[in-house]
């Protein structure tokens, strides 16, 4: 049992690694639409699934005490936190860190441009309209792909 509270690896090591991988995700994570980060269907479930693992075996490597495994996951809370507050803090980080809002319809025109950056189809934003309970694309003022993956939609003042 004592063994499980013994470090096997130097600190140094254990925050590197969380750190590197961390990063590493966060950075693979910024570039990849916003629409596959904010709706997870099953394939990116797997996805995630296998990613985490991978991600844990090499912020792990070698480790096996509980002391290891503990102060990588610390290592790795406090990066998110810090992230956090820097996002917060300082507009310029949050510049880098997150995506910004994409306009996907102006004034009932699609932006097909916008549509094929996100990877999204005609048909999934018709279906986020009608999820709206609007079914006329003309009715539609904006409709934005705001940065959490969700569509927001403001109706023409006519319309209502």
């Amino acid at each position: 049992m004592a063994d499980a509270f013994r470090l096997e690896m130097p600190l140094w090591e254990i925050a590197a690694r969380a750190a590197i991988v961390y990063l590493a995700i966060a950075l693979v994570i910024r570039f990849i639409p916003k629409r596959h980060t904010g709706n997870v269907s099953p394939n990116d479930l797997i996805a995630l699934i296998i990613v985490g693992t991978l991600a844990a075996d090499a912020i792990l490597g070698q480790a096996k005490t509980l002391l290891d495994i503990l102060l990588m996951a610390i290592v790795v809370l406090v990066l998110d936190y810090l992230c956090n507050v820097l996002e917060y803090y300082f507009p310029p980080f949050r510049k880098i860190a997150q995506d910004t809002p994409t306009l996907l319809i102006h004034n009932g025109a699609i932006v097909e441009k916008n549509l094929r950056h996100e990877k999204l189809t005609e048909q999934e934003l018709l279906a986020a309209l009608r999820k709206h309970g609007i079914d006329d694309i003309n009715r539609v003022k904006q409709a934005v792909l705001e940065v959490d993956g969700q569509i927001s939609v403001i109706e023409k003042e006519s319309a209502r």
